[in-house]
């Protein structure tokens, strides 16, 4: 019976340093996917191979994602169709509560199988466009953030976003800007020792070599590193390096930058892109899938955080109402748009005389 006892007792006191222990010590892969899956609400094939509607376009675009083997998928331009896209993704249960359509809307969600925390919304400070650039200025296009439990006691930052869009000098002030405002609000609210993940339409290429400058705007100011310039181009990402690979694929719009943290080091594989098609090859957005995979490394044993707050439910009924009067603001925006005719034309007469940038 003491024998019992003492086995019992050693157990007990043991306990509490084997789970210390597994949080330090573990390790894994972690697959992540941005994906900008063309929710605007309109119909045609312009975004894709396929004539198709919004809401049939993302319960496809849906189904097709419930199958990939991710850990969390982060998407853009997920507006009017979103609970068609939603309901087909039962394989990730945990989620964002959606922010409304086109009009009101930023278009970003995001789907995981570990459960998310603490969700803010973030709309930018600059956009451009009504009538000219990108039109980027008829919705709100900003960033998502949400606090990843990976396994029990470990958590990672995960911020979800889309840029503005565009490559004449407006829209190229504008997507700095938005850099600019990323790394402020990294810098202040992330700085909390936690590995961190940013993914998504960033709308911008290293070999395009405009003034946006994503290095000395977002990367330098938070240690951000870029999947594809670290796994693919030997850490390069001044286009002007007589070492930049200029041929080597995946220097896209869709991008994700990473960095570890005093808990956890991250470690980024690939980045490669699933083929989420139609059984005949169909391709319902005009973007491609960036499916990203780390392996990490639990290096740090860190405090539960004191609030865990989860997303609350959407009220579809006070989205929709608020959609109404969003969409009459944007109404009034197009009139006043007609402002921008001069530069529209202008931005026209350039891309004859020096034709498209890459």
């Amino acid at each position: 019976m003491k024998k019992v006892l003492c086995i019992i007792l050693s157990a007990l006191i043991m306990l509490p340093l084997a789970v210390t222990s597994s949080a330090e010590g573990g390790s894994g892969t972690l697959k992540m996917i941005a994906y900008n899956v063309s929710g605007i609400p309109l119909v045609g094939n312009f975004q894709g191979s396929v004539y198709t509607s919004t809401n049939d376009r993302a319960a496809k675009i849906g189904a097709l994602l419930n199958g990939v083997d991710a850990d969390f998928i982060g998407v853009e331009e997920d507006f009017n169709g979103h609970k068609y896209l939603a309901a087909q993704m039962e394989n990730y249960p945990y989620r964002s509560a959606n922010s409304g359509g086109l009009a009101q809307g930023q278009g970003l969600n995001a789907f995981s199988k570990h459960k998310l925390y603490n969700f803010e919304r973030v709309n930018w400070n600059k956009e451009f466009g009504n009538l000219s650039g990108s039109t980027d200025a008829l919705s709100n296009k900003g960033f998502i953030y949400c606090l990843m439990e990976l396994e029990p006691g470990v958590y990672i930052n995960v911020i979800t976003l889309h840029c503005d869009a565009g490559y004449e000098p407006l829209s190229v002030a504008c997507r700095r800007d938005n850099f600019k405002q990323l790394a402020e609000y990294i810098n202040k609210n992330l700085n909390d020792g936690r590995a961190l993940i940013v993914l998504g339409d960033f709308n911008f290429k290293f070999k395009r070599n405009l003034k946006d400058d994503i290095v000395t705007n977002l990367m330098e100011p938070t240690g951000l590193k870029d999947v594809w310039a670290e796994v693919y181009n030997n850490g390069i990402t001044d286009f002007n390096d007589p070492d930049f690979d200029h041929e080597v694929e995946g220097d896209d719009l869709d991008r994700v930058l990473y960095r570890s943290g005093d808990y956890m080091t991250l470690e980024p594989v690939s980045k490669t892109v699933p083929p989420l098609t139609g059984e005949n090859g169909e391709k319902y957005t005009d973007h491609n899938p960036m499916l990203t995979e780390f392996n990490y490394t639990v290096t740090g044993s860190e405090a539960v955080p004191e609030n865990l707050t989860e997303p609350e439910k959407e009220n579809e009924f006070l989205l929709n109402l608020k959609e109404i009067g969003w969409t009459a603001v944007r109404f009034v925006q197009l009139i006043f748009g007609l402002l921008e005719l001069p530069y529209l034309i202008a931005q026209g007469i350039e891309l004859l005389i020096n034709g498209k940038m890459p």
